[in-house]
């Protein structure tokens, strides 16, 4: 196999492209902007990320310009502690714990570690043909990209995944999502901790991303495509977050308003195969996922890193396809499905249901949560 058509230049198809180059592959990627501006907020990457990332010789880059977390602590607004996760445990039993870090760095990581003339921009892909042993990439501007086999790696709306399978579907999760980055430095006890608050039809998360900037989510419950001004957006905040503890009302209040975005979150419905021909998907174009367990960008570099592996050491891209799909395919669908029972336990607005699920967490063995817990953060190959 000589070259390898990548489309998308977010996190999934950067590291492809990335791993494949390091497996002595070309890899061109084609991107849609025009442009490299900021995307998104911040971003966790957890251990299993680490551990992929480790393999791309990317992990140091992540840990200069993120923050290591030391615990995670769920909270109930009204209740208090539920749990603890001490991350000082993944970190002993794996080499890597979480590290929260802007989006836009870990895009310019990715960015100054591929090859020069790799990466495309202005290039809007509109689909793709197949001619006997070839595939080639056709693009808005009348450009074509031909090589040896095609991946998709163009998000949760992908052009290539539409191609494959056009019954394919996004799934509405019921919730919304604020998201923002507050310039302000958290008390040295929260400056390695991470925070999710569950309030019933509101949840808040945070952490350090830097010693002066925070991260912060907030999903809610809400019908799709809402369309509020900023000064709306922060007047809804400040109201469904007053009762929430400190320090979530001064990280609101310490957002410039103009910053904070809002996504609708939705899933893609499980796919039959991630592949067909001399094309593949990876990333949101495979599995799109509710942010809840912060998995998405992991699971696209896991994708990507796999996905590298098993077409070098299998003798056809068919076989590497196949290879790369068993992997990948199991693992991903169960972190789909536990991401969505995750948003739905966490929005539960019953009184007498969420004392039963506070109940619930606090009376949950250790040994049951470090067992789930390997089994997510471990990168399982």
């Amino acid at each position: 196999m000589n070259t390898v058509i990548v489309i998308g230049g977010g996190i999934a198809g950067l590291t492809t492209a990335i791993a494949l180059q390091q497996q002595g592959i070309t890899a061109l990627v084609y991107e849609a902007a025009s442009d490299l501006k900021p995307i998104g907020k911040g971003i966790w990457m957890p251990t299993n990320a680490m551990l992929a990332l480790q393999r791309l010789a990317l992990d140091r880059a992540m840990l200069q310009k993120g923050v290591p977390l030391d615990r995670l602590e769920l909270r109930d607004s009204a209740a208090g502690m539920l749990s603890v996760i001490d991350l000082s445990q993944m970190r002993a039993t794996f080499g890597h714990t979480t590290v929260a870090i802007r989006r836009a760095d870990v895009h310019q990581a990715l960015i100054e570690r591929i090859r020069p003339a790799t990466l495309h921009l202005g290039k809007q892909c509109i689909g793709f043909s197949l001619r006997d042993d070839r595939v080639t990439a056709h693009f808005a501007d009348g450009t074509t990209a031909t090589g040896d086999l095609l991946v998709g790696a163009d998000g949760i709306n992908s052009v290539i995944r539409q191609t494959l399978f056009p019954n394919a579907q996004l799934r509405y999760s019921g919730q919304s999502c604020y998201r923002g980055i507050a310039r302000m430095s958290l008390p040295a006890s929260l400056q390695q901790v991470a925070w999710e608050v569950w309030g019933g039809a509101h949840r808040f998360g945070f952490s350090a991303i830097a010693f002066d900037q925070v991260y912060w989510y907030a999903p809610f419950i809400a019908p799709p495509g809402s369309k509020l001004s900023s000064d709306q957006r922060v007047a809804r905040l400040i109201q469904h977050y007053a009762t929430f503890p400190d320090p979530i009302p001064a990280i609101i209040q310490h957002t410039v308003a103009d910053e904070i975005i809002t996504t609708d979150l939705y899933e893609l419905a499980p796919l039959p195969h991630w592949w067909q021909g001399r094309v593949a998907l990876v990333g949101d174009a495979a599995h799109a996922m509710t942010p809840n367990l912060g998995q998405g960008g992991a699971q696209a570099i896991e994708d990507a890193l796999a996905l590298a592996e098993q077409l070098v050491r299998c003798s056809t891209i068919t076989a590497g396809l196949q290879a790369y799909e068993r992997q990948r395919l199991p693992r991903a669908r169960r972190i789909v499905q536990t991401a969505r029972w995750y948003g739905r336990i966490a929005h539960l607005q019953d009184d007498r249901l969420r004392r039963l699920r506070n109940l619930a967490i606090r009376a949950t063995p250790a040994w049951v949560s470090r067992s789930q817990l390997r089994w997510l953060y471990g990168l399982g190959w």
